[in-house]
């Protein structure tokens, strides 16, 4: 049945009920979604480094370069050079993330030498593995924006590129999660990027003092927020799908909907898996099993003897049995 409900469960649905303005999250364009975030590494390919070396460079960075090779003061290798060593978008707002910085190459020094630690994704829209994980590092964010000495970031990689910052040969695989701590050599992030694995990276890392409490309590009304959010999605799903109509009046049904509901919205929120209602759904399977056996018999009865009405009225139309 699982399988079934990742195909209802549409980030479409998703998206709409739990976007808020404290967490602002946005699902991917699949259902993966629902899995949470991987550290599967995606690689940029052909295209991808194509888009970002020539089709998404700020005109004002591009002209310049190109009227001076125009003019005779460089050659083509020397512009191509210049091009993809340093790109930059324009630096505003991000509206709607709380805590969480836009880096840009143009505002990356400014960060940098703010003096706190700096923790930065590096992403590409075109990056599933990116877009699952942006969910928690939004969360994360938001947990932390109180906290003067840390600041949390991402850079779309596509868009911006300083080789001083980060060097292309380390853009290859995404997303790239680096730490600055201020005055030490960066480290990357090597784990399954879940919100506990990104607070223990940044504890172990951190040399700026700061409050595990407060970004504990705010985590945890984040994450309560996100959760009664997605359960309602998940509840009016199992509601109007057809195909559960049945499970949920079999002799264990509820039981079976609220272990499935507590799974699934553990899964989207990237907490603890949740499995505390499997153990009194299965007590229940293994009691009831000539009531359950019945009940589906009489499920497929009803299904069958629905469909041959169907048919048979299609013929009576002179409609094919089955529609094509």
């Amino acid at each position: 049945q699982l399988p079934q409900m990742h195909r209802m469960l549409t980030p479409k649905r998703l998206a709409k009920a739990v976007a808020s303005g404290a967490f602002g999250v946005t699902f991917g364009a699949s259902a993966a979604a629902i899995y949470g975030p991987s550290m599967t590494p995606w690689r940029r390919n052909a295209a991808a480094e194509s888009s970002w070396k020539q089709y998404l460079i700020p005109l004002q960075r591009v002209l310049p370069v190109t009227a001076a090779y125009a003019e005779g003061k460089g050659t083509e290798a020397d512009v191509k050079d210049d091009i993809t060593k340093y790109i930059s978008e324009d630096k505003y707002a991000w509206p709607g993330r709380p805590g969480l910085v836009r880096f840009v190459a143009d505002n990356r020094k400014e960060i940098m030498s703010s003096g706190s630690d700096v923790l930065v994704e590096f992403y590409s829209p075109d990056c599933p593995s990116c877009e699952r994980l942006s969910p928690v590092i939004r969360h994360v964010a938001a947990s932390f924006k109180s906290e003067g000495g840390i600041v949390i970031g991402q850079m779309n990689v596509d868009a911006n590129h300083d080789e001083e910052f980060v060097p292309a040969n380390d853009l290859k695989l995404l997303p790239l999660i680096r730490f600055f701590p201020a005055g030490k050599e960066p480290v990357d992030l090597e784990e399954r990027a879940t919100v506990p694995e990104f607070y223990k990276f940044i504890k172990e890392h951190a040399t700026k003092p700061y409050s595990e409490e407060r970004v504990k309590r705010e985590s945890d009304k984040l994450l309560a927020k996100t959760k009664a959010r997605v359960r309602k999605v998940v509840q009016r799903q199992l509601k109007e799908d057809d195909t559960m109509v049945a499970v949920k009046h079999s002799p264990c049904g509820p039981g079976q909907i609220e272990a499935m509901t507590r799974l699934l919205t553990s899964l989207v929120t990237s907490s603890q898996i949740d499995f505390s209602a499997a153990e009194s759904n299965r007590h229940c399977l293994n009691g009831k099993q000539s009531e359950i056996k019945a009940h589906w018999e009489q499920v497929l009865t009803t299904s069958t003897a629905m469909l041959e009405n169907i048919k048979a009225s299609r013929k009576a139309k002179g409609l094919p049995e089955t529609p094509k």
